[in-house]
């Protein structure tokens, strides 16, 4: 079974082959709905406007490639402009003489907050896997602390290991021990908050 064509090429085709069938062809096809002479002016209209189509999307083209080479050029002028006024100006008031103002302050760096749901995923003899998510407030975390400590008798946090992600694998750690592990996140302006504790006994 033949398919009606989707694209504008293969529908002027089947339309030309239409044309001259029904065209040359009138004891086969003598009164069809549509003459050969009318659909040849429908093809034609439709060949039209597929080529008038074209032509407007090659100028749309050329036209928004145009507009962005145009204002590349103005953003680069105006930079520059800038750039002097800000080394020119002596207060903010002249910079206000050409539409622009002083630098914002830089933010400072704020510590990171505390880790969420620190849990245990996987433990074995000496080893285990934490996994957290991370902070909702604070500044950006630049690395995790895995920390560690006794429970009986309570400890001191110790540094076991960091991580740049949300979970770390931690090996090595003493079996017969109760233990309690904490995550900190950290990056230059301090620590956070630590996490909840987890407790392990391998």
């Amino acid at each position: 079974m033949a398919q009606f064509p989707l694209d504008a090429a293969h529908i002027l085709a089947l339309a030309d082959a239409m044309i001259a069938g029904f065209k040359d062809n009138p004891t086969v096809f003598p009164s069809p709905p549509v003459s050969w002479s009318d659909l040849k002016t429908l093809r034609n209209a439709a060949a039209d406007s597929l080529e008038g189509q074209t032509a407007a999307q090659a100028a749309a083209k050329a036209a928004t490639e145009r507009k962005n080479a145009d204002f590349d050029a103005l953003d680069d002028a105006m930079k520059d402009g800038i750039s002097y006024a800000e080394f020119t100006a002596t207060s903010p008031a002249e910079l206000g003489l050409i539409g622009w103002g002083p630098r914002a302050e830089p933010t400072p760096l704020a510590v990171p907050g505390q880790p969420l749901v620190l849990e245990i995923v996987r433990q074995d003899a000496d080893a285990l896997e934490l996994d957290w998510k991370k902070p909702r407030t604070g500044g950006k975390t630049a690395f995790y602390r895995a920390e560690m400590r006794t429970v009986n008798p309570a400890g001191e946090w110790t540094l076991k290991e960091t991580a740049t992600s949300t979970k770390i694998d931690l090996t090595g750690i003493p079996g017969g021990t109760q233990l309690e592990f904490r995550i900190v996140a950290e990056n230059a302006a301090g620590r956070g908050i630590p996490s909840n504790t987890v407790t392990a006994v391998l």
